[in-house]
């Protein structure tokens, strides 16, 4: 996450709590401490932890770093619960890829394995809806490297003609 959406995050939690700080200078360094401490943390988990911060935070002061922490471990365990309900596969072991042999047509093993989605649990859903998503967008990076390709061969034919 870059400083920016961090700032605008701390002032999320300033508009449910105190400011944290009221001198400009030492805002800045409060800021930069709290950022260096958790600019690894994805922006959707740590606005989700500030949604979380405000319904369960008891005090008005802004909250510290540690407290920050619990939130985004509290909601990181509750997006985990929302993937993997409890049950583990017995195909993939609540991974969501089930791991195969390749064979030939006779049966015989040819020496590498292919991972596929799982077709019998919600992780292999959420991990084949991924997929899709993925290959939805190299579709459209192949299509407009072809049409660029064509426009380019195109253009190369034509003879060069004096626009002005």
């Amino acid at each position: 996450m870059n400083k920016f959406k961090f700032e605008k995050a701390v002032i999320k939690l300033e508009l449910a709590f105190n400011p944290i700080s009221k001198n400009s200078d030492e805002r800045d360094e409060k800021i930069n401490v709290y950022y260096n401490r958790l600019k690894f943390t994805d922006e959707y988990v740590l606005n989700k932890a500030i949604i979380w911060l405000q319904d369960n935070y008891g005090y008005r002061n802004f909250p510290l770093i540690a407290d920050i922490l619990k939130a985004i471990h509290v909601v990181k365990e509750s997006m985990q619960k929302e993937y993997h309900l409890g049950e583990e596969c017995d195909e993939c072991q609540g991974t969501g890829w089930v791991i195969r042999n390749c064979t030939d047509e006779i049966g015989r093993a040819r020496g590498y394995t292919i991972a596929s989605p799982c077709k019998h649990c919600n992780a292999g859903r959420a991990v084949k809806k991924a997929c899709a998503i993925k290959d939805k967008h190299l579709k459209k990076r192949k299509a407009l490297k072809e049409t660029t390709a064509i426009v380019k061969e195109a253009t190369e034919s034509l003879p060069d003609a004096n626009l002005f």
